[in-house]
């Protein structure tokens, strides 16, 4: 394809999440410019220590990368805003009507364009590990994926971007670029977590001589959250952080709105995760499976197999953790695409069992054929699809 034809089609690609980002606000849009105007107002050096008066909605329950995600957007918005003021005053043939437009739209579109762009970065990652661009074109055009970046507005593409960058670097042998995007990655929301631990059976089998490059994932999450809290105690009001303030705020129940194994059990009731041991089931099941999938990458260090073995326990993490959000299935997308198009069924029905999920949790845009399928049986019925689809993906990829 020529270079003209493909910069053309990422252009329409983009417009198109534009406008989409202006269709929707949801709940969550509202906590990060609540978040972003805070930051800008009071700085970062206290911005997690402030009153929680200050805070219109609720508190910032997110990790560092995301609120300077969200401090950026407000600045690149009061950046723009001032702009387009500045053009309409000293160009007679400016659309005055953009003025208005931005004024009742620039705020959304700030807010969400880290997570659009972010889909345009991970599209371009794809087509460099596989060579080949119709994944990356196929990843963009995955409705289940702008639903959650360009019309939700939600990070977890920015997360995934760093996180797939980091594998390209790692592909390519940049060990320091690598560690630095998967710390970033990190430092943004924990959501990729999961990869940390294949991705060091594979560092250490691969890079043996170079292991001391492994202190930049820490280093670099440690440097993100620095201007929140620059003492040298950091490390210990990081932890702090974490342990009293973040994780605590997620939501105690088995599955929350996540179409998994806990939702096939309990279907829409909210079970807290302690009923039955629910909350040291679910990790004995993702530490088996782990251990498999260690074992077999230690064994054969190769790329391919830290790739798949990541989508398998990424899927199971989705499917078994608790208090699991139904977004949080992203990270499988990326790294399914990578094994296209032999996981084709695979990816097809992942996308619209995650579509179906994310529609789930606010039935937007609301139309009432659509929520009045959402019964007790529909939902437990594409949780069990996610665990079938699950069991032929472990099993098809575990079996050299």
């Amino acid at each position: 394809m020529k270079r003209s034809t493909t910069i053309l089609i990422c252009l329409i690609l983009l417009v198109f999440r534009l406008w989409l980002a202006t269709q929707s606000k949801h709940g969550d849009m509202y906590n990060n410019l609540d978040w972003s105007r805070g930051a800008a107002q009071y700085g970062l050096a206290r911005f997690y220590d402030l009153p929680k008066e200050i805070w219109s909605h609720s508190r910032p329950n997110q990790p560092a990368g995301s609120i300077l995600l969200h401090l950026a957007s407000y600045q690149f918005n009061n950046f723009a805003s001032l702009l387009i003021n500045w053009l309409n005053i000293r160009l007679p043939i400016f659309p005055s009507k953009l003025v208005w437009w931005w004024e009742q739209s620039g705020e959304l579109i700030a807010v969400k364009l880290p997570s659009i762009l972010a889909d345009f970065a991970i599209a371009a990652a794809l087509v460099l590990l596989t060579k080949k661009s119709w994944i990356g074109w196929l990843y963009l055009g995955n409705p289940a994926l702008w639903y959650n970046s360009g019309f939700w507005g939600q990070t977890d593409s920015v997360v995934a971007a760093f996180a797939i960058w980091s594998l390209v670097w790692l592909s390519k042998s940049r060990l320091i670029l690598s560690t630095i995007f998967l710390g970033a990655s990190l430092a943004t929301k924990a959501s990729w977590l999961p990869l940390v631990p294949l991705y060091s059976i594979y560092y250490v089998r691969k890079f043996a001589s170079q292991l001391s490059t492994l202190i930049l994932i820490p280093l670099t999450i440690l440097a993100v959250f620095f201007p929140f809290h620059p003492r040298l105690d950091l490390p210990t009001w990081l932890w702090q952080l974490f342990t009293q303030r973040l994780l605590p705020g997620e939501s105690g129940f088995a599955s929350v709105s996540a179409f998994n194994f806990w939702h096939l059990m309990f279907g829409q009731n909210l079970v807290p995760d302690s009923t039955w041991g629910i909350n040291l089931i679910g990790p004995a099941i993702i530490l088996t499976i782990s251990g498999i999938l260690g074992y077999r990458l230690w064994k054969k260090p190769d790329f391919s197999r830290l790739v798949s073995s990541s989508a398998i326990l990424f899927f199971a993490v989705f499917l078994f953790a608790t208090r699991m959000h139904e977004r949080y299935l992203y990270p499988l997308f990326p790294l399914l695409s990578l094994g296209l198009p032999i996981l084709w069924p695979v990816y097809l029905l992942a996308s619209l069992s995650y579509l179906t999920n994310l529609y789930y949790q606010w039935y937007a845009p609301l139309v009432p054929a659509l929520v009045s399928l959402y019964s007790v049986q529909f939902t437990k019925m594409v949780s069990a699809v996610n665990l079938g689809l699950f069991a032929y993906v472990f099993h098809s990829q575990t079996q050299d």
